[in-house]
């Protein structure tokens, strides 16, 4: 567990972690096709102890069905890893949350670790039990969501939803959107929670990180953050081969 004074700062503990680096580390980046929000957080979390190297999941066909384009993204994995040969990485992330909830087997034999993968660990390691979600997500997605962290061990206390469809526009959302969908959530159930998970790489969450961990005195783990963390964490472990 971090020093305490990095235990309800996500962004103090994911510095912390990197100031121990001791060279740089390569790792890989796997984009799905249409985010762009991706690459804009990454660099501004100040990691210059990390090369990402970013490449596009493409799916190979243009679906209109959330689930369909999904699973499609999640397919490329394997096919789109392979850009990465030639590269010496530390690890490759999957950027996508809802690929690991709704399609966990499609790349399963695959040596990637994916944003649903990344939100888990980062919790585990701040000890966080008990959370609530937060998403751009069609509702549907998620109560998908909730009940898959359920399903791995996380008591999820509450959850809300921008109710946003597939093709709408993630990166328009702002801190003081995030801010109110939180507070959709039951006070008694948002008192209850050891963190807060601001779900899904595609909207822009590090001012809203920074002002929801102010105002509630927990964690918050967002996507792109854990992705970072992960980042760090797989960095480390070469180093400490």
């Amino acid at each position: 567990m971090p020093a305490e004074a990095a235990a309800t700062d996500t962004l103090a503990l994911l510095h912390q972690l990197h100031a121990d680096l001791r060279w740089p580390a390569h790792v890989g980046v796997l984009v799905p096709w249409g985010n762009t929000m991706v690459e804009t957080e990454l660099p501004r979390l100040g990691l210059d102890q990390v090369v990402f190297h970013y490449a596009r999941l493409v799916p190979a066909h243009r679906y209109r069905d959330a689930d369909d384009f999904l699973a499609e993204i999640a397919a490329a994995v394997p096919d789109t890893l392979a850009q990465f040969t030639r590269l010496t990485l530390a690890g490759t992330l999957v950027a996508c949350t809802s690929t690991g909830f709704l399609t966990p087997e499609a790349y399963q034999n695959t040596a990637v670790v994916d944003a649903f993968d990344a939100l888990q660990i980062l919790l585990r390691d701040l000890t966080a039990s008990t959370i609530i979600l937060a998403t751009p997500y069609p509702t549907r997605h998620t109560q998908i969501q909730a009940a898959r962290l359920q399903n791995a061990g996380f008591d999820v206390a509450g959850h809300a939803s921008l109710d946003l469809a597939l093709l709408d526009d993630f990166t328009a959302v702002t801190p003081e959107h995030i801010t109110e969908l939180v507070h959709r959530i039951d006070d008694g159930r948002r008192r209850r929670a050891d963190a807060l998970v601001l779900s899904c790489t595609a909207w822009p969450t590090i001012a809203a990180t920074a002002l929801l961990q102010r105002e509630l005195g927990i964690p918050v783990v967002s996507s792109n953050l854990a992705l970072a963390y992960n980042a760090v964490r797989l960095a480390r472990a070469v180093e400490a081969r």
